[in-house]
């Protein structure tokens, strides 16, 4: 019963909340109504007092009353042993107190209930909903997508944020379409990491759940970690269904540190998939599975077997932003016209320029140990070069993406002539993205850069692979950056990052991706076809490690890359098979990926010697060296497969090419 009541009271609120008319005049009708029939049946008890109780027309006398007490409009005089003056009493006292003030009180309990509907302190029975804890701006793009889902958009939908529930509702609304309105959402005010906030949201019984955080939190992925922290345990003891649960980091070191937490225990009812919303804004532009932005990759989908052109990403900003930029570009940039051993091999380059570069870069290598162990890489001050080349000779030179930070600015000469040489080299697909953290900084250096970079006012071409793209970062508003379209010459300068676009509609596909790609390495030797149903799927994915999920993630995301090279479509209708060829080249390139992927997660490589004598004693069976193997991997963080694709034992070679022999299994709705 408190449930249907409580769903009652949420429609009365909605109702009495809107700036419409209508509705409020509907339930104020229906209680006139309402109130009119209780009381002329309860009337009708009494009979009449005239003929026509003889005549049956007693129902039609008591409703004649009823209304003209009602109304008010024969309150006094009427027909009754009492005196005049009595009677005059009554009617003032009955006036006074049950019109006026009556009137009033209710008028005051209305008001008062539809604004505390409207700032979020009421609350309401929800089962089997959608929960957001946050009102960060990427909530938009969470509800653009729930609208598109057809099953989701049926569900309740629960924002708990500690700003102004109203303010809030004011935000979001504009940013919606008609059809998206129609989701029924309801909007409380709370503190996310309060269990309390928890319960009156009945966060134990959601179907999905985000933690978003609020923007501009500065302890925004801490609070988001308590929140998730309490949701576990609420859910682990209260939950009777399992939930969908994604947590948002804003911070790279956050998601750094969840890659290193042991395996999930799955005991809270909850499936946790960790976002990080600056990797994710890079992703969804860099990927190509995005149909706004797949003429827009990196690689523009030119580079394959016999290609001489190499991507360059240019980061102008090393933010967080920016490091999510190059980061997710290390993780894709993988091609086929690698060779380790050739003369000159064609590496993917990616640039940081920045005013503290020095600094920065310090602390980014500090970060990434392993990795600048075994990356060629390159400082520039004043215009000088000063070469870093890591130790090749120790561990091999077989990383097939190299680094360089410059310390100085756009604006500055020697920048602006190495900015026009890449330009004019033709063995380049050269992008830039700006990602200071002043958005005006960054419309700025996109309008200033040297001439060379705009197409010419008088060209109506497309863009070529020749044409630089210019990514601009703007996490507030991107109207400037669309008002340049208007000028030609502007094409190629492109807005991302806007926090209410930031939420990415195909991560969903791609975590399915994901779970597809793992079920392939626990069936590398026995693979036939992917299970009919997702039980299997979802039951292999819940027992991974954070690293691991993100793991298979970053698996499924350098997708389109491969097929892209391969000169494939990916729309998933037909089955695509590789010669003997094409098939090592695939396993190579992601090999290539998951040494860059290991080494960006905290691992570090073995110099070549130790990696030799490890794989002697796994060939000869040695139970000591394969126990030295686990200890070094969970506990020092070192693997023995970071090495030259050739290096690897067989078995390790059959985990890359299970993968990308089956890739249409895993792209396949």
């Amino acid at each position: 019963m408190k449930r249907y009541w409580k769903r009652i009271l949420l429609r009365f609120d909605r109702s009495f909340s809107t700036n419409k008319m209508l509705k409020p005049i509907l339930w104020v009708v229906g209680f006139c109504v309402s109130w009119t029939l209780v009381f002329w049946l309860i009337g009708l008890a009494w009979g009449g007092t005239t003929a026509a109780e003889e005549t049956g027309a007693v129902a039609s006398e008591r409703m004649d009353e009823v209304l003209n007490l009602m109304l008010g409009q024969s309150n006094y005089p009427i027909t009754s042993s009492m005196p005049h003056w009595y009677q005059l009493l009554i009617a003032f006292v009955g006036t006074m107190f049950f019109t006026a003030f009556l009137i009033s009180a209710f008028s005051n309990l209305l008001s008062n209930r539809a604004a505390s509907h409207r700032k979020g302190f009421l609350h309401y029975y929800f089962s089997d909903h959608i929960l957001v804890m946050g009102g960060s701006k990427i909530v938009v793009g969470i509800l653009k997508s729930i609208a598109a889902d057809a099953a989701l958009r049926r569900k309740d939908v629960v924002i708990v944020t500690n700003q102004d529930a109203e303010e809030l509702w004011v935000q979001i609304v504009p940013l919606l379409t008609d059809e998206e309105r129609k989701v029924s959402l309801t909007i409380y005010h709370g503190e996310r990491n309060m269990e309390k906030t928890l319960r009156f949201s009945q966060a134990e019984k959601a179907a999905l759940i985000y933690i978003t955080g609020e923007d501009n939190e500065e302890e925004h992925d801490s609070i988001n970690v308590e929140c998730w922290k309490l949701l576990k345990a609420l859910r682990s003891r209260e939950a009777t269904g399992r939930a969908q649960c994604y947590l948002t980091f804003e911070r790279n070191a956050s998601t750094y540190l969840f890659h290193s937490l042991p395996e999930e225990q799955d005991t809270s009812k909850m499936e946790t998939t960790i976002v990080n919303r600056l990797e994710s804004i890079a992703q969804q532009i860099l990927i190509g599975d995005d149909d706004r932005w797949k003429d827009f990759t990196l690689d523009r989908g030119t580079i394959t077997r016999e290609s001489e052109k190499y991507v360059h990403l240019v980061v102008a900003g090393m933010t967080q932003m920016g490091y999510a930029m190059a980061s997710t570009a290390a993780h894709l940039c993988h091609y086929p016209n690698f060779e380790e051993k050739a003369a000159h091999p064609i590496r993917t380059k990616i640039t940081f320029i920045d005013k503290n570069a020095e600094r920065e870069m310090k602390y980014f290598r500090g970060r990434y140990p392993g990795l600048f162990k075994v990356s060629h890489w390159r400082f520039w001050k004043d215009g000088k070069q000063v070469d870093r080349e890591g130790s090749m000779d120790e561990y091999g030179d077989f990383l097939d993406v190299e680094w360089e930070f410059m310390e100085g600015e756009l604006v500055d000469d020697w920048v602006r002539e190495r900015l026009e040489e890449w330009r004019k080299d033709d063995a380049q697909i050269l992008t830039l993205a700006l990602c200071d953290d002043e958005p005006e900084r960054n419309i700025a250096n996109a309008l200033y850069l040297p001439e060379g970079f705009y197409r010419p006012v008088a060209a109506r071409e497309e863009l070529t692979v020749k044409d630089p793209l210019i990514w601009v970062y703007q996490p507030v508003s991107n109207a400037l950056v669309e008002a340049s379209k208007d000028v030609r010459r502007y094409a190629n300068i492109l807005s991302f990052g806007t926090m209410s676009d930031s939420y990415d509609m195909r991560l969903e596909g791609r975590i399915a991706e994901a779970k597809r790609i793992n079920y392939l390495y626990c069936n590398t030797n026995n693979y036939v076809m992917m299970p009919s149903v997702n039980d299997e799927l979802d039951e292999l994915w819940r027992k991974l490690s954070f690293a691991n999920k993100m793991s298979n993630l970053y698996a499924a995301n350098s997708i389109y890359t491969k097929f892209r090279s391969m000169g494939v479509s990916t729309d998933g209708k037909r089955r695509i098979t590789f010669d003997v060829d094409a098939l090592e080249r695939l396993a190579k390139m992601e090999h290539a990926r998951w040494n860059i992927e290991k080494l960006l997660v905290g691992f570090r490589p073995l110099p070549a010697a130790e990696r030799a004598e490890i794989k002697k004693g796994l060939d000869n069976g040695d139970e000591a060296v394969k126990k030295r193997v686990d200890d070094l991997k969970k506990n020092h963080f070192e693997h023995k497969d970071i090495a030259p694709y050739g290096e690897l034992r067989n078995s390790s070679q059959d985990y890359d090419r299970n993968i990308v022999r089956n890739l249409s299994d895993v792209i396949s709705n």
